[in-house]
């Protein structure tokens, strides 16, 4: 799971990287979002976790990004 955590970390850093200002920007926001998901969804297998618990994982990882990029313009682990 710790692995799994960082690689997700460290390709959202790198997706984000080259845009500026991407909170700011709904289309954006939503590639980010969408990223994460399919992250999720190919990361953590089915069962145990369900679908709900993807979903809810992938909102909790994408609000932090969010509040790491709105606080600090970087993204802390």
């Amino acid at each position: 799971m710790k692995q799994a955590s960082r690689s997700l970390l460290e390709s959202v850093q790198k997706l984000i990287a080259p845009l500026e200002r991407w909170t700011d920007k709904e289309q954006t926001q939503a590639e980010v979002e969408v990223f994460i998901l399919d992250h999720v969804y190919a990361t953590l297998p089915s069962p145990p976790f369900t679908d709900e618990e993807k979903q809810s994982v992938a909102n909790r990882v994408y609000q932090h990004i969010w509040q790491q990029s709105i606080g600090s313009h970087t993204i802390a682990a």
